[in-house]
């Protein structure tokens, strides 16, 4: 079989079960929506179509179980209820796993056996229990999906990432109507005609569906048993965006994207090399302000077009709130809001596991059951929600609920109890140093083990898996009234704005992201408090004193004595010889050794001069455990 017709079947078909598994979200709330019934038949029918076509027979016939329950709910002559959507959820996911055993180039093994005749059973007008069949309901959250690497663009130039619909809206208004007629005929011409556009023969126009609404910066409420229905797309809307669509492979951009870091290298040395030559050549100077620009301008457009809407990275939150909140016992309504937000496809890729996890701990940790809240005042229904907000060349992700909060004294007695730190270190931290203590490995404030959480794995995945993006974690909450998450991160990592700081004779570099303010030290606000070096900086904030100096050269810098400046960081205040100044960057990584990780890798200065960019984060992690131990 040819691999290109093999990968576009599998991005095509993954795309069409993600849609197909959020229709059956919208048709829980409600059953008897024809144009919904309509989708989802079409769904399961073009994907037995497709593996049929590719001889992948398992599939065709775990399919097949599927079109019948799915035709007699079309056709009403059977209601959909709870029990019936879980088990067609759990019979895509089988779908899901032979999908990815075909993009391992295996034929796709078959279904469980108990599933399928369960599936039958609804298919029969049967209500069996699911615990009937010797299976019980999974209580693992579908992961997201994972699509072919690639990118959908818009061949104007800006950028945009859409999902192709196989069958959905092949044909305009094609719900309701196909739904209610006996249809047949249609829905085969309908797949024919599907196939043409999938394998290439007589290939006509695809139609195509934006990832994200079309109202910027909305609300999107969703009940974990009721999510929303969607927009409607018109066929003159999606025929516009087709024509002006291409699908390009992934790598593509990020070989792209290389070559444009390699210019903006050679952009900053040309600029240094011209202001160390003078300004009096006019013509030169104004060469090279256009180059600068122009250098802007095509770093902007490609990174462009990496960016995604974050309504990918959210996708798979209304099912994982499903199905954690009935396994809980919980009655959760889920907001999604800010999913037209785009941030840099990597970011999107690497945070999708940690923001389930996230999601989940929020669930089995952070809200009370119906019972809880009732006898606490609050309305039985918890909400949980989850933000994507754009603030400047960052953005924000935000998981907040309205719970039960964390209690920062019982955080830290859980931590000595389990030996993560020594009863006289958990003295001396704050409130904030103590919640930060949840992403240490091994920590959890949870007795028992359960499906979800209390294993103590997870937090610390989290944190680093943002710190791995150049972002950072914050947590506020308050007892009885709720818990945020704020994960901050760059809206793209091809490019990395760096601070340049000296150290006696050596050049060092810093993320601008992390810092907050540059200053001039005064000895006479530099205490040891408990045998540690802290600087009093503002009306009322104490940070650390890092002398990095010390850190990185072994010879701390003296006050009075030695040039020293300050650099403010959330870590503390760093000290420097001098700050001077900032410049765009493309990070190199570096060999592993024992304290490359202290560092986020090298870049080239407008000089010429490698210079390494120091992880302010790691160090002052490192120093926290060398003073530990």
């Amino acid at each position: 079989m040819d691999n290109d017709i093999l990968q576009e079947f599998l991005a095509e078909s993954r795309e069409l079960l993600a849609e197909a598994q959020q229709q059956l979200l919208r048709l829980e709330a409600n059953p008897t929506d024809a144009a919904t019934l309509g989708a989802i038949f079409r769904a399961f029918h073009t994907l037995k179509g497709g593996a049929g076509f590719l001889e992948a027979q398992n599939m065709v016939d775990w399919c097949h179980h599927l079109e019948d329950l799915l035709d007699k709910l079309r056709s009403h002559q059977l209601s959909a209820d709870s029990g019936m959507i879980d088990a067609i959820l759990r019979a895509s996911d089988v779908i899901e796993r032979m999908l990815d055993e075909m993009a391992k180039g295996e034929n796709p093994q078959p279904g469980p056996q108990a599933l399928g005749d369960l599936i039958q059973a609804y298919a029969r007008g049967e209500r069996p229990e699911p615990a009937a069949t010797g299976t019980e309901p999974s209580t693992e959250p579908a992961q997201p999906s994972k699509p072919w690497a690639e990118t959908r663009l818009d061949a104007s130039g800006s950028s945009g990432v859409y999902v192709t619909q196989m069958a959905e809206r092949a044909a305009p208004n094609a719900g309701a109507s196909a739904a209610e007629a006996s249809g047949e005929e249609d829905l085969e011409a309908l797949f024919n005609q599907t196939l043409d556009q999938v394998f290439g023969k007589g290939r006509a126009p695809g139609v195509v569906e934006p990832l994200h609404p079309p109202s910027p910066g909305a609300a999107t409420p969703v009940s974990a048993a009721a999510p929303a229905p969607a927009a409607p797309v018109t066929a003159s809307e999606t025929a516009a965006r087709e024509d002006t669509t291409i699908r390009v492979d992934s790598s593509r951009l990020d070989q792209a994207m290389n070559q444009v870091g390699e210019l903006v290298l050679l952009r900053n040395r040309l600029s240094a090399a011209v202001a160390r030559l003078g300004q009096e050549d006019e013509s030169l100077v104004r060469l090279v302000r256009e180059t600068d620009l122009a250098v802007n301008d095509l770093q902007n457009t490609v990174m462009r077009l990496r960016m995604q809407p974050c309504k990918r990275l959210f996708q798979s939150l209304p099912r994982v709130v499903r199905d954690a909140s009935r396994s809980l016992g919980k009655k959760v309504r889920l907001e999604l809001i800010g999913e037209d937000v785009e941030i840099d496809k990597t970011v999107i890729d690497a945070l999708s596991g940690p923001l389930i996890h996230l999601v989940r701990n929020a669930l089995d940790h952070g809200l009370e059951t119906p019972a809880e809240r009732l006898a606490v005042a609050k309305p039985e229904e918890g909400v949980l929600e989850v933000a994507a907000i754009h603030l400047g060349d960052k953005v924000q992700i935000r998981i907040r609920d309205d719970g039960r909060g964390m209690n920062p004294q019982k955080i830290a007695q859980s931590a000595v109890a389990k030996g993560l730190i020594q009863e006289a270190d958990a003295a001396r931290l704050n409130e904030r140093e103590m919640l930060d203590l949840i992403f240490l490995p091994g920590f959890s404030t949870k007795e028992q083990v359960s499906e979800l959480s209390g294993r103590g794995v997870g937090m610390d995945v989290v944190r680093s898996a943002v710190q791995g993006l150049r972002g950072r974690v914050e947590i506020l909450t308050r007892i009885n009234q709720g818990t945020t998450l704020l994960l901050e991160l760059p809206l793209t990592l091809a490019v990395l704005p760096v601070l340049y700081f000296k150290l006696r004779r050596e050049t060092y570099a810093l993320p601008v992201s992390v810092v907050d303010n540059l200053m001039e030290i005064d000895p006479k606000h530099i205490h040891s408090i408990s045998g540690r070096l802290m600087a009093h900086v503002g009306d009322n904030r104490i940070v650390p004193y890092i002398d990095l100096g010390e850190q990185l050269q072994g010879r701390p810098l003296r006050l009075g004595r030695d040039p020293c400046e300050g650099i403010l960081t959330e870590q503390g205040l760093l000290v420097v010889s001098e700050a001077v100044g900032t410049e765009d960057s493309v990070v190199k990584p570096l060999d592993i050794s024992a304290q490359s990780s202290w560092y986020q890798g090298a870049t080239i200065s407008g000089k010429g001069d490698v210079v390494l960019i120091v992880d302010i984060q790691a160090l002052t992690r490192s120093m926290r455990l060398t003073q530990a131990a």
